[in-house]
Order: C-alpha cells, then structure tokens, then sequence
C-alpha cells in the first residue's frame, strides 16, 4: 500500500530502523549535494519518495516515542525514574543516530558567530564547519539537562487518564503520566518540521537535504501532518496537550520568522534546531498548563 510505503519512508529518515515498503526507495542522501543538485535517477526517486512522505512524519514521530516509553518502561523496572528518563533521552540520539541533534549543535554555532561578529557570512561558514564548537556543544547539553530534568518531573505527582478527552475531570490515579509526555514530544518536534518547511524557503546559497521540504511540502501534506499531530496530542494529553503544542507552534512560527528576515529562510540544520527547540517548549509548557487545567 502506498499509504505504508510513505510511513516507511518517514520512519527510515527519521530514525536508524531501515523498513521496506512496496514503494520505498533505498538510496543515501549524501547523493544529493550540498548545492541541492540531486544527481543520479536514484536520487530524484529518493527525494520524491521523501516528499510524499513528509505528511507522515508525526506517525513517525509517534513511533520514535513508542520507543522511548518502552525504554523507560524496561529500565525503571530496575532504576529509580531520574536515571531511567536519561537513558530514554540516549535512546532518543541512538535511534534518530543524532539526527537534529547536528542540526542544534550547527546553528547554535552559526548564531555565536553571527553574534559576535553580525556577519551573515561567519554565520554561514561556521554551520558549515564539520566541527562542533562550543555553543553547539552546550546549546547539546542544555537540551538534554532540561529535557532530563522537565520528564523526570512527570512522576507520581501527575495524574492523567486518556478518557480526560472527553472529561476533563476524570483522574486515574494508577496511570503514570510520565508515560505520555515521552511518546507525545517527538511528534511534535516532527511536526515541526512540517510547519517549518510549509511557511519558509531555503535561501539558493545555502541549499541541500533541506530544500527537499521547503519546496515539497505543499497544503496537502501540511493539513494531513497537522491533523495527525492534533489527534494523537488530544487523545494522549488533552486540552493541556493542545494548548501545549499550541505553544510549541508559536515559538516555531516566531522562529520562521527571524530566520526570514536575517537570513532568507532555513536550511536542514535550521530545520533540525526547530525540532528540539518545539521539543522543549512543549514539555515545558505541557508542565504549567497540566497543573493549571488538571
């Protein structure tokens, strides 16, 4: 099925795992340049096949916290919640293989250079650079010290039960809420890729992987990419869900924004920097607007 296909090819971008479908195209994406020149009939069935499954990618998400609930849910058998949620948040890096962990860690370099000197072109160059810096390296770090610390604090202190959906008073003491936010914070980030891509463009000196969404991901695939998101976040958390990834989706509109006006619009690494930054702002959030509506 097509359908299939398509999620098998969102899954096999986003993460490690290599699933084949009857439709999907195996070929590596150093095939296509960074000047954004595919090369090669195998990499333009490759970037179509990407395309069509751009609309997936929060079903992909959705798997890659499946992943991570599991995970914690095999180590907090034996270790105590703290440790338990970090090594989830290690799984998160292994099964993505550092996917927009690279793209945190580049831009966050190319904004400390652009900083300190207000050169668009030092900005440029140190995305660039192959070579983590030391902005990229804590802007890693921060991530996941406050992703750690803001799961860990979904304990026994939340009470969440999924029939909340329809009553927003009814509580289920023996849930473990912590289960939720783990599965839920990957198909935002991965929405936000969709959101990203819809309302920006890859600036023609600065093209690659990334120009691949920015020019493919049209309404269609934005509408579907947003209605998964919003039903799998209204079943999962709720109204707290919704207003949080309400939340999350102004921060990257703001992003889009800034990245317009400085710098013509986002590349891959940009692409990869929204996601963990719409990450955090919906675990964040996701933590006031429980307390204040539950």
């Amino acid at each position: 099925m097509p359908i299939i296909s398509d999620l098998f090819e969102a899954i096999n971008f986003l993460t490690i795992f290599k699933l084949k479908g009857k439709n999907a195209v195996a070929v590596k994406i150093e095939n296509i340049h960074d000047s954004g020149v595919e090369t090669g009939s195998g990499s333009v069935l490759y970037a179509a096949a990407l395309k069509k499954s751009i609309k997936y990618f929060p079903l992909a998400g959705l798997s890659i916290g499946l992943t991570l609930a599991a995970v914690f849910y095999i180590f907090n058998r034996f270790l105590p919640v703290m440790p338990a949620v970090l090594i989830s948040i290690f799984f998160l890096y292994a099964i993505t293989g550092g996917l927009h962990f690279d793209g945190l860690s580049d831009t966050s370099d190319g904004f400390s250079a652009y900083l300190k000197s207000g050169d668009k072109t030092k900005f440029y160059k140190a995305m660039k650079d192959v070579n983590a810096g030391i902005s990229g390296n804590i802007s890693v770090i921060f991530y996941i010290l406050l992703m750690w610390s803001l799961i860990g604090a979904f304990n026994s202190n939340f009470v969440f039960s999924p029939y909340a959906v329809f009553n927003y008073h009814a509580y289920d003491k023996n849930t473990d809420y912590i289960y939720l936010p783990l599965i839920s914070f990957p198909v935002v980030g991965r929405y936000s890729i969709v959101l990203m891509s819809y309302f920006s463009k890859t600036p023609d000196n600065f093209k690659g992987i990334g120009a691949i969404f920015t020019e493919g991901t049209e309404g269609p695939s934005f509408i579907a990419a947003s209605i998964f998101t919003f039903i799998i976040i209204m079943f999962l958390l709720g109204l707290a869900g919704i207003f949080s990834l309400l939340a999350a989706v102004l921060i990257i509109l703001f992003i889009i924004f800034y990245f317009e006006k400085k710098f013509g619009g986002v590349n891959g690494d940009m692409l990869g920097f929204g996601v963990k930054v719409s990450e955090i702002v919906f675990i964040a959030a996701l933590t006031g607007f429980h307390k204040i509506l539950y």
